[in-house]
């Protein structure tokens, strides 16, 4: 995949290079508008989770949480220790994050190449604060629910041997940590950066292809398109035209959008995971996610 991401992004580059020269206005209307939404939205609901979960995860405060819930999520969906701790953690943190500190538990050890490639699976939502707040909608419950389901009934299928972490595993991490705290920071500051980087230049890439479309087809709306492409700019510009644009917000927001599959992409590009079975359940957990949506709203319960 890391080949076909490298030409898609040259063509893209090449593209809006000549794109920009005959439409200056454009690009400076869509740059202001995504760096709006970053700076207002994503910022603030996704950079803190960042650094302290991966802070957390370098300092051996996540091998805690998955002391106490091993039990627990082994019995309901044969995680391992630090798999529970990380699908936990995954439904506050939002999209790249989840994607983020998967990779860092695995290059620490704590994850094998299947054990991640399960979590890539079941273990990507959007963050709660973004539903809850940048929404700024009613439904935000309903929403949050029928993105978590999916994930859920997912996660029910899975068989993993059981792991066990005991106490004085957990307790001689805490002693020794992988970095000490002046290193976790810097790292997990760093590489939090360095992914939210990664975040505005894929929104913007994407939402420069989308007003090229408007431009060249005025007759067409491309809403759908970019809720497809970008999720958090799709589901802001259509959440507050009706109550049937839920569902549509649903599969917008579990499916993710190729800007967070490329984004991942690249957070994970040393390693040998398979692109196609992140992408299937993706594209599975945003379609269940428009379907129970479509039910709330079909059944009258919203």
């Amino acid at each position: 995949m890391k080949r076909y991401n490298d030409y898609f992004t040259l063509l893209f580059v090449t593209f809006l290079t000549l794109f920009s020269f005959f439409h200056m206005s454009t690009i400076v209307d869509v740059s202001h508008d995504v760096i709006t939404i970053v700076f207002k939205n994503l910022l603030p609901s996704l950079l803190p989770f960042m650094i302290l979960v991966s802070l957390c995860l370098n300092l051996g405060i996540l091998d805690i949480l998955a002391y106490f819930l091993q039990i627990p999520f082994y019995n309901l969906f044969s995680l391992t220790p630090m798999m529970s701790s990380l699908y936990f953690v995954s439904f506050f943190c939002g999209y790249p994050t989840n994607i983020k500190i998967i990779k860092e538990a695995y290059e620490l050890h704590y994850i094998d190449l299947d054990e991640l490639q399960h979590l890539l699976s079941i273990a990507s939502f959007s963050s709660i604060s973004f539903i809850f707040v940048s929404l700024n909608t009613p439904y935000s419950l309903l929403i949050f629910i029928c993105h978590l389901l999916p994930s859920l009934i997912l996660a029910l299928f899975y068989h993993h041997p059981q792991k066990k972490l005991t106490f004085k595993q957990v307790r001689q991490t805490l002693k020794q940590p992988h970095l000490s705290f002046v290193k976790a920071f810097k790292k997990s500051v760093l590489s939090s950066v360095y992914a939210f980087l990664f975040i505005l230049g894929y929104m913007l890439i994407f939402q420069f292809f989308v007003s090229f479309l408007q431009d060249v087809f005025p007759q067409f709306s491309f809403d759908y398109l970019k809720g497809i492409l970008e999720f958090s700019s799709g589901s802001l510009k259509i959440i507050h035209q009706s109550k049937k644009m839920l569902p549509f917000v649903c599969f917008f927001l579990s499916f993710s959008g190729f800007s967070v599959m490329m984004q991942a992409d690249n957070l994970l590009e040393a390693i040998p995971y398979s692109f196609k079975k992140y992408f299937l359940s993706r594209l599975y957990h945003g379609i269940l996610s428009f379907i129970l949506c479509l039910l709330f709203l079909q059944f009258g319960l919203i």
